[in-house]
Formats: structure tokens, sequence, C-alpha cells
């Protein structure tokens, strides 16, 4: 999330976490993850990977998924913009979206 630019409080958002939570999650110890949690990291990491096989650097990746587009399912907004807005669906769609483009 850091490639792409993400604030604390994106980050915070996309995870699902409060600010205890996430305090503890960047902390040098280990925390606890719930299940919800670890899929929401999934998700995020394939979008990374399929986004790392799209596109040839970082700085493209990350424009890329702050740049509004009119494809299903985003609608005009950015994919970033459309997993803030709903975090756990539009996570799940973004990945899906990311792995179809990669793929095809």
């Amino acid at each position: 999330m850091a490639q792409w630019g993400c604030t604390e409080a994106e980050q915070k958002q996309l995870l699902g976490l409060s600010q205890t939570e996430f305090d503890e999650l960047t902390a040098e110890t280990s925390a606890a993850m719930s299940g919800q949690l670890l899929q929401r990291i999934s998700f995020l990491m394939g979008i990374a990977r399929a986004l790392d096989t799209l596109y040839p650097s970082d700085d493209r990746a990350a424009e890329r998924i702050r740049k509004p587009t009119t494809d299903e399912p985003f609608c005009g907004l950015s994919p970033m913009a459309f997993m803030l807005a709903d975090p756990q669906e539009g996570l799940k769609l973004t990945r899906r979206y990311f792995d179809w483009k990669a793929m095809t």
C-alpha cells in the first residue's frame, strides 16, 4: 500500500482496522490477525501482484490504482476510490478485475 501512496487512514480503512489495531499490526511485535483481516491482505497482495504483471514500474502501477476508469466495476472511480467506498466488496471486485486483466 505504501507503493500506491496510501495514507495511514486509507490503509486502516482498506484493512478494516481501528487505530489501536493498526498500531498493533504495524508494531515490531507479532499481532493476532482475524480471518477477515487475512482475507483483505490476500486481496491487496493479489492486486499488487497483478499490477506488477501489467505494469513495468511501481510508478505506473501506483498511477493505475489511482486513475479513474469507466471499466466495470469502477463506473468512473479509480480502483482505489472504489475500494475505499466499500472495502469488503471493493477489494474482492478489484482483485477479480486485475487478475482478469493480467491473464488477458
